[in-house]
């Protein structure tokens, strides 16, 4: 509890007075590291190796191990020689960014609330949050990267078959 209070202190704090400072930490936490992935995927980014003890409470990249760019599209793109399996693979990025704050999340789930059923169910709403949080804002992404400035539903439609052309035609997706 230390370490959080001194992380809510040093990093975040305008939520140390909040009913809830935890879950709240949580969910800034959570909002950074999409960011930071939404900002990776932007440029092309491989991290490497996403391991929990690689991503930081602060939203910033850190460990710059085996790290690349891509050039041909390929979501599959893997730069670690350990990695035979894609787990940290560019497209595979915001899933393990998901884990990781899964595996943080748990050790916060004393601190959220007593009831340990209780914790388990708000850590749970908070992180029911990332996938439409993250697809909203790579969305946003995507279409500011190729110059949608007033999307509609069916530039989805566009997003993802202009990245499987690219992806079939090894097309450079900087």
């Amino acid at each position: 509890q230390n370490f959080i209070n001194y992380v809510i202190n040093r990093h975040y704090p305008k939520i140390s007075n909040n009913k809830s400072p935890y879950l709240e930490l949580l969910k800034l936490i959570m909002k950074k590291q999409i960011d930071l992935i939404i900002n990776w995927t932007r440029v092309g980014f491989i991290h490497g190796v996403m391991n929990t003890d690689n991503m930081s409470i602060s939203g910033e990249t850190i460990d710059y191990g085996p790290c690349a760019f891509i050039n041909a599209y390929n979501p599959k793109t893997v730069f670690s020689s350990i990695d035979r399996h894609g787990r940290y693979a560019f497209g595979n990025q915001h899933n393990i960014a998901y884990w990781n704050l899964a595996a943080f999340a748990g050790t916060m789930l004393p601190f959220i609330a007593n009831d340990k059923d209780k914790a388990i169910q708000l850590v749970q709403d908070v992180l029911n949050q990332f996938p439409i949080e993250y697809s909203n804002k790579w969305h946003k992404m995507m279409y500011k990267k190729i110059g949608i400035t007033n999307p509609i539903e069916e530039d989805k439609l566009l997003i993802r078959d202009l990245l499987t052309l690219m992806e079939s035609y090894k097309a450079d997706y900087t």
